[in-house]
């Protein structure tokens, strides 16, 4: 194919080329060492979360075998109910959850990592770091082909130390969006030339990468979003404009045909709202998710950790004034810039939004933003260097030029810089650092307070453990019980919430009672399990095998006085009885027939 009518980058390149590659160099490999001490905390994380699954996947310790293409199948029709026997699911999972993730190559790598490297989570983290340092010096060659070594230095430190890459460097299960990003930014350069150059070397190479880069996982759908915008800056007839966009929509094509046939997807679940399967959960939830992923992006703001109920209008309100603060002078800076460079900072911004609409399926989270970081720090170091540099003369100019004059512009310039500047150069880089922090302090946390069940439990495939209250973590108990062996033969979570108070029916039933404002379980858009659509109401019952549920009263949270019947008595040897506080898991005992006992967090 014929190059697009964007100017061609061969002179640009060679002047960029001559600006000191060694003092390049230098610059470049400092960002990569602030990365590893930005990281650091993420790369001596021990498993957390969905790494314990994983493991026993590996290892044949889960319910139902997994292949070495298949660690992401977390859920499915043919092993829902196996997975709700032993207690893996929570007994108030959605009857028709399933949770499947077309994730073959990321599977595979960490299917080799855990068979090579078990018991030794530094190792398994080396992995990770390549990917995101792929990542890094193929985001580096993206802005190199049009911007200034200055912009293209500050474009590459913004990306690469932004607290984006923070979870999926800790969290090895999320390794695959670092996979993605890497083989898909990749895939970008080799695009880009294509549609320049019209070579067809690079076409083929950019469809082999994005089509390697969606087999990572489901975030390489967000590089769609620059193909997009950058097919809409081309001044091409409509029909070139959308044969430029082959390289990405045939693998795009093949990848959610083959996710369709192949029963891949989110079914049931608050945390995910698939636009395929439930486009009105989805379509309902977006607006805040791109408020949140907008103050995320551009503010390092963490509005993730916000209430969506009561911070909708305080983060709709942070997203407008941001965008009057900065837009002025971010179109004033792009239009300074030379046509190549303007056309490509243009394009890069316009994608960095399309690219967030794969991830408005998701509960809104930094982790999501990898992609879109691409054309946020490219945006960003635009308009810095146009505030802190722009006395100096711009390629092409001489030294003669005017100084600029004080004005209001210029003020406001100087205020978005001194915003952005702070965001992403020091509360970014400090973000990502203190939430590698807390992810190692949790996984280190969750090993500590499951150390008493793996002192209590001593014949793990035969023992039954029914948990009265509990944290976040109680879903991945039963795979911490033995870390290296089977799990329990039933693991019995009875709820998820604060306070609870257990009062004793007789010597096999039992009722739990929850704070009506909190319920016995978390409902709404986070809960994993069971999606909003779904309520559980009084005189529901839930059976699993053991043990019944009848729920007896409902808050606008969800149930909040649930009876429990167990099929034996609860006082058999058999089953340990245990409640999780800030502490950790440890020893109930159940109060007599007609008496009740509090369990607090």
């Amino acid at each position: 194919m014929e190059s697009g009518s964007y100017d061609s980058g061969a002179d640009r390149e060679t002047q960029v080329r001559r600006e000191n590659p060694r003092r390049s160099g230098r610059w470049t490999l400092g960002i990569l060492v602030l990365g590893l001490v930005t990281y650091f905390p993420a790369l001596t994380s021990p498993l957390i979360l969905d790494d314990y699954l994983h493991a026993a996947m590996v290892r044949g310790a889960f319910p139902s075998p997994r292949s070495p293409f298949a660690l992401y199948d977390f859920v499915s029709d043919a092993d829902r109910q196996l997975l709700l026997a032993r207690g893996v699911l929570p007994w108030w999972t959605h009857p028709h959850l399933t949770i499947r993730f077309l994730r073959p190559l990321s599977s595979a790598l960490l299917w080799a990592d855990y068979s090579l490297f078990r018991g030794r989570p530094l190792l398994l983290h080396a992995q990770s770091f390549l990917w995101w340092g792929l990542a890094i010096f193929a985001a580096r060659a993206l802005y190199r082909r049009h911007l200034s070594l200055r912009v293209t230095l500050l474009a590459t430190a913004i990306f690469a130390l932004g607290p984006w890459h923070a979870i999926p460097l800790a969290w090895l299960a999320n390794s695959e969006a670092l996979v993605s990003l890497g083989l898909g930014t990749l895939a970008l350069v080799a695009y880009v030339r294509w549609r320049e150059a019209g070579s067809a070397a690079s076409g083929i190479l950019a469809t082999l990468l994005f089509g390697l880069a969606l087999l990572g996982g489901e975030y390489a759908l967000c590089f769609g979003g620059y193909c997009v915008a950058f097919e809409l800056g081309c001044r091409d007839g409509t029909r070139r404009r959308v044969l430029g966009l082959l390289p990405f929509a045939l693998p795009a094509v093949g990848y959610l045909v083959a996710r369709s046939q192949l029963g891949y997807g989110v079914v049931g679940s608050g945390f995910y709202s698939d636009p395929l399967r439930d486009p009105e959960a989805f379509l309902a939830l977006a607006p805040w998710r791109v408020v949140a992923l907008l103050l995320d992006g551009w503010l390092a703001l963490g509005a993730e950790f916000w209430n969506p109920g009561a911070a909708r209008w305080a983060g709709a309100l942070i997203v407008a004034a941001g965008f009057a603060i900065v837009i002025g002078p971010l179109r004033r800076a792009v239009s300074l810039l030379d046509a190549p460079a303007r056309e490509t900072a243009t394009w890069l911004l316009k994608g960095s939004l399309f690219a967030m609409l794969p991830v408005l399926a998701v509960v809104p989270s930094a982790r999501l933003l990898g992609v879109s970081a691409l054309g946020i720090a490219g945006g960003v170091a635009v308009l810095l260097d146009r505030a802190w540099f722009g006395d100096a003369p711009a390629q092409g100019q001489g030294r003669d030029r005017a100084p600029r004059e004080r004005s209001w512009a210029f003020e406001l310039t100087g205020l978005a810089a001194i915003m952005l500047g702070f965001a992403h150069l020091v509360h970014g880089p400090v973000t990502a650092w203190l939430t590698g922090s807390r992810m190692r302090d949790q996984a280190l946390d969750f090993v500590s307070q499951t150390a008493w069940l793996r002192q209590r439990v001593t014949d793990v495939p035969n023992t039954e453990v029914v948990v009265m209250r509990a944290g976040e973590g109680v879903f991945f108990g039963a795979f911490a019980v033995d870390p290296e062996g089977p799990l329990p033969a039933e693991w019995r979570t009875l709820s998820h919430t604060g306070h609870a108070l257990v009062l004793r029916r007789d010597l096999r039933t039992l009722d739990l009672v929850a704070p009506p404002d909190k319920g016995v379980f978390p409902t709404g858009p986070g809960n994993l399990f069971r999606s909003p659509d779904a309520p559980l109401a009084p005189g529901d019952e839930v059976s699993v095998p053991g043990m019944r549920a009848r729920i007896l009263e409902a808050g606008t949270n969800g149930p909040v006085r649930v009876r429990f019947s167990f099929d034996r008595d609860l006082s058999s040897p058999s089953l340990v009885l245990t409640s999780e506080d800030a502490y950790g898991f440890k020893q109930v005992d159940l109060p007599k027939v007609g008496f009740g006992a509090p369990f607090d967090p």
